[in-house]
């Protein structure tokens, strides 16, 4: 466990808790899951949009005035590549967002810590007795009872699954054991 880890947790636990186990995730693995995809769909999508409004600038160029399709294509055009460059930069923002995110593991319950220490979850007991695990080596630890519904508080809820696990961290399977064998006792 890294000191520098350990002393932005600290502030976080209770006096008489202890920390079995701190954190950093894979940066790479949780950019992907916040924002990656969306901002792959979107290099298409706008390479598409500014391929259509070219093509539709060049047919309607040389045409008669009352050219409805070109009209309407160069109002279309414009607004698709907005909506591409729109969807790939909020999805790198999201992506970029995950810098400073922390997981810790104490003898009472885990806790993700998110946006710089601004934002901190915790998972009791309860929320963790049914966990999901994708990898040995490195991988993620989902903990399947805290994720949110549709409905709910809007403190319940959050804009990403990834609030409500460990992604990206190594040796999974051995954290998983800590919280089977140290929190939920199963």
């Amino acid at each position: 466990m890294s000191g520098d880890i350990e002393a932005a947790v600290r502030p976080e636990l209770a006096c008489d808790e202890r920390l079995l186990w701190a954190g950093r995730p894979n940066i790479l693995r949780l950019a992907w899951l916040r924002g990656g995809l969306s901002a792959l769909i979107a290099i298409p999508w706008t390479a598409f949009a500014v391929l259509w409004t070219f093509i539709a600038w060049l047919f309607s160029h040389g045409q008669a005035e009352d050219d409805t399709f070109g009209t309407v294509a160069m109002i279309v055009g414009p607004l698709f590549i907005l909506f591409g460059l729109w969807l790939f930069v909020s999805s790198l923002l999201r992506a970029f967002s995950v810098r400073g995110t922390l997981y810790a593991l104490t003898d009472r319950r885990a806790i993700v810590i998110t946006k710089g220490g601004e934002q901190v979850r915790s998972f009791g007991v309860e929320q963790l007795t049914s966990l999901h695990r994708n990898g040995t080596r490195r991988g993620d630890l989902v903990f399947r009872n805290a994720v949110p519904r549709i409905g709910g508080e809007q403190d319940e809820r959050a804009r990403n699954i990834t609030d409500f696990g460990f992604f990206g961290i190594a040796d999974p399977r051995g954290v998983e054991r800590l919280i089977r064998e140290q929190i939920t006792g199963s």
